[in-house]
């Protein structure tokens, strides 16, 4: 068997190809029964040939003895890989090669980990003594390897910037004052929120009292129940509730986190017994406004609207770290991390969605919402033209709400240039075939872009509960793939910065910002669909 691998005549094809640093020697045998094999030219030639056995029958010859093909047969197990092979069979130089290029490696993997993940490891403790931990052995290892030396300045620079931070977020952070809002204007700049964060919030009561308290963003409701607790003097066992203003009531585990950025629009927080469970109502101002904002918005160009919203959107979506993507899709209580920028930016479009349709069902004339209809189809073209994708598939979402798409008289009016306009749009919203449609417009766009996001929320999700996260006992790296290319998509949107056009700043463009920032909406659907059926009661 020996002497048909040096056969150099059964050698159909070569090619030099680049692998892990290494030159590869890809050599084809003309046999049916041999395969292509990879094997490491570092000074030797490998040729091998499969056998019933399952294993690999290997003859090597040096650079030297090539001509003259002196073989030296032996039996390797094909799960042997390469590098396996060059530290049993190499020689020391090609051992130490092979490991000063798998430490080069693993520096620069580890300095990509820190870079993504710099704001969320200066919380940790444990990555930041990990961090200091691998600084000290690369150092050491520079001793016996010269070469390495290259990239410690960097990495110490890495570590010592996240080092000297993470000390001084621990002295200084946020407290977030009155109840979580999309439209918050205390920062001249919106920063991200973090898990140290504290927050000033109102929890009620069954008699719709209020306690304030403050505790940690990411607090969970144990944590939450035990301040309401302390606040209130009470022994009794509570529960925590979320109310929504259609009165749907929902008890929160006590292991549940960052529950305050997971409420609805108008959601509100109660803590009660057990028994008092069933006599809860939501607060009167969850019904959200009873006059519509039209004589404020009407006078405002719907490009500055747009504008306007596109600048607040891109705040909150640039705030949204790439792990909270994975801490909503695997769950936040997994982590005991918050995902409360992310909570924020998907409140946001439901927010403008609930905005469009509570406008339209607060305006008693026809002519006016004829007006409406056109001044968000509008404003909708424009956020489509700014690539805030998000807000556009709000607006549109919002006017093909079954309270507003059932307004016959009102649709009829609309002239028939809109009509077109917003058929256009709905084509764009096809969900048929996986949104085919949606997907392959951004595939045309280039950043900035502001996705839609609850896709992106729908693809991880589907990704994650289609897919084991183990096989075997092993990682299921295919999903962790897919997964990774719903959070590429994220970080492509954002490789480049919305910049501002200058031009558009206009004497009343601080109304119009303020405007946008804080709708007061109707999310009520039920309450929504009745006003609909008021201003055009169902024809017989």
């Amino acid at each position: 068997m020996s002497s048909s691998l040096c056969m150099a005549h059964n050698i159909e094809h070569r090619e030099i190809v680049n692998s892990g640093g290494y030159q590869l020697e890809k050599v084809s045998m003309r046999q049916s029964k041999q395969n292509d094999i990879e094997s490491a030219k570092l000074g030797l030639t490998v040729v091998a040939l499969s056998n019933p056995s399952g294993a690999y029958t290997v003859g090597c010859h040096t650079k030297e003895h090539k001509g003259t093909c002196q073989c030296f047969p032996f039996f390797v197990q094909r799960s042997l890989s390469v590098p396996s092979f060059i530290m049993l069979f190499g020689t020391e130089q090609e051992k130490m090669d092979y490991a000063l290029n798998n430490k080069r490696r693993v520096i620069r993997l580890i300095q990509m980990w820190a870079s993504l993940h710099g704001d969320t490891l200066r919380e940790d403790e444990a990555a930041m003594a990990f961090l200091e931990e691998f600084y000290v052995s690369v150092s050491d290892d520079t001793r016996t390897m010269a070469a390495l030396k290259d990239k410690l300045p960097e990495l110490e620079r890495t570590v010592k910037q996240i080092s000297e931070d993470s000390k001084g977020q621990q002295k200084k952070h946020k407290v977030l004052i009155r109840q979580f809002s999309t439209g918050d204007e205390r920062l001249q700049k919106r920063q991200p929120i973090r898990n140290m964060d504290e927050l000033l919030f109102k929890v009620y009561c069954i008699d719709h009292t209020y306690t304030t308290i403050r505790v940690q963003v990411a607090a969970s409701v144990k944590e939450v129940l035990s301040a309401v607790a302390d606040k209130l003097g009470s022994g009794d066992a509570l529960i925590l509730v979320k109310i929504s203003s259609a009165g749907e009531k929902v008890v929160l585990k006590p292991n549940e986190i960052s529950v305050f950025t997971t409420l609805s629009v108008n959601g509100r927080l109660f803590a009660c017994t057990r028994d008092q469970f069933d006599s809860l109502t939501p607060l009167p101002d969850q019904e959200g406004p009873s006059a519509g904002t039209m004589s404020t918005f009407e006078l405002m160009s719907s490009k500055d609207l747009a504008y306007q919203m596109t600048i607040h959107d891109w705040d909150l979506f640039n705030c949204v770290h790439e792990l909270e993507l994975l801490y909503h899709t695997f769950g936040r209580q997994n982590f005991k991390k918050t995902t409360a920028n992310l909570d924020l930016f998907l409140r946001r479009f439901n927010e403008v969605q609930f905005w469009v349709v509570t406008e339209i069902c607060l305006c008693s004339q026809l002519s006016k919402r004829v007006q409406l209809l056109k001044k968000f189809i509008k404003i909708a073209a424009h956020c489509k033209e700014y690539k805030n994708l998000n807000s556009f598939f709000a607006i549109v979402l919002g006017l093909s709400n079954v309270a507003v798409s059932r307004l016959s008289l009102t649709w009829e009016k609309l002239p028939s240039k809109f009509k077109k306009i917003y058929g256009e749009f709905e084509n764009l919203m096809d969900p048929s075939r996986n949104h085919r449609a949606y997907r392959l417009t951004v595939a045309k766009l280039d950043p900035p872009i502001i996705p839609f996001t609850p896709l992106l929320i729908k693809d991880m999700t589907f990704t994650h509960d289609g897919n084991k996260t183990y096989i075997d006992g092993l990682v299921n790296f295919e999903k962790m793939r897919m997964i990774g290319n719903t959070v590429r998509t994220m970080r492509y949107c954002r490789s480049l910065p919305f910049n501002p056009e200058a031009s558009l700043a206009n004497k009343n463009h601080q109304d119009v910002r303020n405007y946008v920032r804080q709708f007061n909406v109707i999310d009520n659907q039920r309450t929504l669909s009745q006003m609909s059926h008021r201003l055009e009661p169902r024809r017989a």
